[in-house]
């Protein structure tokens, strides 16, 4: 059996197909190598499965019935063998250093349990929305994210999180339709630190 990679990419796609070639194109382009990269098909109804074969054996997919946002991460985590995990959203991309740039610093801050970076929010022309920056805050950073559960920047799109405690938290809430993310990050940073690049190295879409 070939050995675990470093990092495992989830990407959860629902009627993606057309977004979902972006945003693995850009996971294939990082700088950093040695992870694989899963996608769960939940349950679409559209060429979603065709735009997945096309890539063969570069992804792992995994396919279920549709179950939403968080049964569809859940899926890919347990399917996951990395030491880390990042998630991605179908919509959203990333930039080549942002892998690399997030393990190494995870990997010189053993107090990290997850960290993530500053985020473009752009339109579906490319236009400048929005730039979601490193939030700042003085007291434990659980107690911050409970009045600003925003303030983890590109939430799912830009976390890299240490995969044994993701699951030692629970992983997502499959019971919540909302919020779900914000939800694990403050479990997450109930028992271990988290940090945020000031680069921006994440493109998160936003449709009317």
């Amino acid at each position: 059996m070939a050995s675990a990679p470093t990092v495992s990419v989830v990407i959860p796609a629902y009627n993606a197909a057309w977004c979902v070639r972006k945003a693995i194109d850009s996971v294939l382009a990082q700088d950093f190598r040695d992870l694989e990269l899963i996608v769960v098909d939940d349950g679409s109804t559209d060429d979603t499965p065709a735009v997945l074969a096309s890539y063969g054996d570069r992804i792992r997919v995994v396919s279920q019935a549709n179950g939403g946002m968080s049964s569809a991460r859940n899926a890919g985590i347990r399917a996951a063998r990395g030491e880390f995990l990042a998630f991605l959203d179908s919509d959203d991309w990333w930039l080549p250093p942002k892998l690399g740039r997030q393990v190494d610093l995870l990997r010189r801050r053993p107090e990290l349990g997850f960290c993530s970076c500053a985020a473009r929010v752009e339109d579906p022309d490319g236009r400048l929305l929005n730039l979601w920056s490193c939030p700042s805050w003085q007291e434990p950073f659980v107690v911050h994210l409970f009045g600003s559960g925003a303030d983890v920047p590109g939430s799912c799109s830009a976390v890299l999180a240490r995969r044994e405690l993701v699951l030692r938290v629970g992983a997502f809430d499959e019971s919540l339709r909302g919020a779900e993310d914000p939800d694990l990050w403050i479990r997450l940073s109930a028992v271990s630190g988290y940090a945020c690049l000031a680069d921006p190295m994440v493109v998160v879409l936003r449709r009317p």
